[in-house]
């Protein structure tokens, strides 16, 4: 064998086949390569170091890259790395530009290949001598994957939502599940942000610090959860409107109004709407990001996203389809009902209904179609309710509406796995998915989310979610409802309550100490028996002054952020919002008089005295000038109260006037 050299063992098997009268030889030659061995070690070349990297980028030209070591290892044989220490890499986000020799012999998978050939985030075994790369074989990351640990190149990091989207230039992976699927994307989630421990170029950051163009290496947990993310900028990202579209030609409108070009290489990766797309996807005037990365004196073209904007959802929707106007681009539905936190309404719904398409969105609706159509609306540019997403159904033999918890989000075999459902449930394109009043994708779906489903059964035996409204759990706003009497005002500055009570449902906990609340003038609100009064009359001296007496008091960080005066309440009542009374809306469906009262339904009271909830029946509570509306812990009057809302009312013994209404809205 010759020294520092990698030898390729070969096996050549020479079969010859002969008979009496044959007059044909057959001659079977196989070459079979069985492995790639160093000869040496470092024991024979102590000036040899063999590393573990993850490679960011490569410069042919300079002939260096640039790359993260992972791992320090004894010997260039991928099979004697130690899987323990494997599946404990730390990444550090740190990069070093090294250099490789002229002669370097350069692997992937077995087949000798050339520095320009090495994708970004390939992870690479390589022998240094003498600060120079002689010897590259690519690691196959599912040896990594085994262990939890993922890298890619981030493609969004969604943190309202709580997940970030990899994506990969050779092509692998789609999910955890499925590392031989080619959809080019991988999606991760958090549970919350703050449990998440995110580094980036080597130091301690927040996952908003997280940009498009990442290089990122994660580590999940036991449950597919992140734990940590270790990210280092890489490709950078390019914003434009496409001016001009030429033979593999873009140039680009920035928002400053200069103009940037860039000749596009045929096989750059091209996405629309999560999906693969082609360069005849990209039109003149789409808003498009162009991920770059500068290698020496090249620029090296990642990606290009076409993006879509986000679709804002008001209301969901079933009804049965009953024609299309091609010329008005306008639908007729009928039987219509409206979904909301995993119930149907039809109260003050019409029988049949006409809706405008959006302009921003372009249904398929096929000629003659009919059939139970499921729809999103949202606001047209004149602020008018409009259809801006819808699938029409033909195959569903019965429907119901289930809430449970997703244990497994497989958007490439289109299936979920429910906590309390025995039978997997199919979802795809055609199923209406909505979180925090946005419309998501599939692939937005997440393990662990919990949702309200209405499904239907197909023909061929599958369940099929159509709708998947995802509860996202409330935001601790440290909003806090405390009562108490008022012993001092400083006007524009402070009030103190000799005591207070604070709620906690459904009991008023009481504190025998002052409290004092910085009044700001610019957020402070007061309400007394007329409506809301100006600050400045807010005081305890003069005749009508404010002293001694008790109010209501929505407290954050130690300001309060509204005083009210209406009346103690001790009685409290849960439900839904069945109807609210008295709204008067314009043309274009705006309120212009909000409510007066609403009306619950199947709601509950709690009865102090025997410690419990019990039903009641429909029950009327009207509004005063000076009731206190929450929602989702922030501040509402009642136009923002909508049917179907959860709701907690406190009000007294006596009368039907609602002193407190807090809203849970998913």
């Amino acid at each position: 064998m010759l020294k520092n050299k990698w030898c390729l063992k070969r096996v050549i098997e020479l079969t010859f086949a002969k008979k009496a009268r044959a007059k044909l030889i057959v001659l079977i030659i196989t070459i079979v390569i069985v492995s790639i061995i160093p000869v040496n070690s470092m024991a024979e070349n102590e000036s040899e170091k063999y590393w573990l990297v993850r490679v960011f980028s490569t410069d042919a030209y300079n002939k260096t890259i640039r790359a993260e070591i992972l791992l320090e290892l004894p010997s260039p044989d991928v099979r004697l790395i130690d899987s323990e220490k494997l599946y404990n890499i730390e990444s550090t986000g740190i990069f070093e530009v090294v250099g490789v020799s002229s002669d370097c012999l350069i692997y992937i998978d077995s087949v000798q290949r050339t520095l320009s050939d090495i994708k970004p985030e390939t992870f690479m075994l390589i022998t240094v001598e003498n600060n120079l790369i002689t010897r590259m074989m690519n690691v196959n990351s599912v040896l990594l994957q085994e262990g939890g640990i993922y890298n890619g190149i981030l493609e969004e990091n969604n943190s309202d939502l709580g997940y970030i989207t990899l994506y990969f230039p050779d092509g692998s992976g789609t999910s955890p599940g499925l590392k031989s699927a080619l959809s080019y994307y991988r999606t991760y989630s958090y549970v919350r942000a703050e449990d998440v421990a995110v580094y980036k170029n080597g130091k301690p950051a927040n996952i908003e610090a997280l940009n498009p163009g990442d290089s990122v290496f994660i580590k999940l947990n036991n449950e597919g959860n992140i734990e940590k993310i270790s990210a280092t900028d890489n490709f950078y990202p390019v914003y434009g409107k496409v001016r001009t579209k030429g033979n593999w030609m873009l140039q680009l409108e920035r928002a400053d109004g200069s103009t940037i070009q860039y000749r596009i290489p045929f096989n750059t990766l091209i996405f629309k709407d999560r999906r693969m797309a082609s360069w005849n996807d990209i039109k003149m005037g789409d808003e498009v990001r162009i991920l770059l990365q500068t290698s020496g004196n090249q620029i090296i073209i990642g990606e290009i996203t076409i993006i879509s904007k986000e679709i804002q959802v008001d209301a969901v929707y079933r009804a049965d389809f009953f024609s299309y106007d091609k010329l008005t681009n306008s639908i007729v539905v009928t039987n219509m009902r409206q979904f909301k936190d995993g119930i149907w309404n039809t109260f003050n719904i019409p029988a049949i209904s006409k809706f405008d398409i959006n302009d921003n969105y372009s249904p398929n609706i096929p000629r003659g179609a009919g059939g139970t159509v499921y729809m999103a609306t949202g606001k047209s540019i004149t602020g008018k309710e409009s259809v801006v997403w819808m699938s029409i159904e033909n195959n569903a033999l019965r429907t119901e509406v289930t809430g449970d918890t997703i244990v497994d989000a497989d958007p490439g075999r289109s299936r979920l796995t429910l906590l309390n459902r025995s039978m997997p449930v199919t979802y795809d394109d055609t199923s209406l998915i909505v979180k925090k009043g946005k419309l998501l994708t599939p692939n937005q779906v997440k393990s662990r989310d919990e949702a309200y489903f209405a499904t239907s059964n197909q023909i061929d035996g599958t369940v099929k979610a159509n709708i998947i409204w995802i509860r996202e759990p409330l935001d601790d706003t440290g909003l806090t409802l405390i009562r108490g009497r008022i012993s001092h005002i400083d006007l524009y500055n402070s009030m103190t309550l000799e005591s207070f009570s604070e709620f906690s449902e459904p009991y008023w906990e009481f504190y025998n100490v002052q409290r004092t609340l910085t009044i700001d003038p610019s957020i402070t609100r007061v309400f007394d028996d007329a409506g809301r009064i100006d600050l400045s009359l807010f005081d305890d001296s003069g005749e009508e002054n404010y002293k001694k007496q008790t109010v209501y008091v929505l407290a954050q960080d130690g300001k309060a952020l509204l005083v009210s005066t209406a009346p103690f309440g001790d009685v409290v009542y849960k439900g839904r919002i069945f109807d609210l009374e008295g709204v008067q809306k314009d043309s274009f469906n705006h309120i212009v008089v909000p409510a007066s009262s609403l009306i619950i339904k199947e709601g509950i009271r709690y009865n102090d005295e025997l410690s419990k909830w019990e039903n009641v029946p429909e029950t009327q509570f009207s509004f005063l000038p000076n009731t206190v509306f929450v929602k989702n812990g922030k501040l509402i009057d009642s136009s923002q109260l909508e049917v179907g809302d959860r709701i907690t009312v406190i009000k007294s013994e006596f009368g039907d006037n609602a002193f407190v209404v807090m809203v849970e809205s998913y």
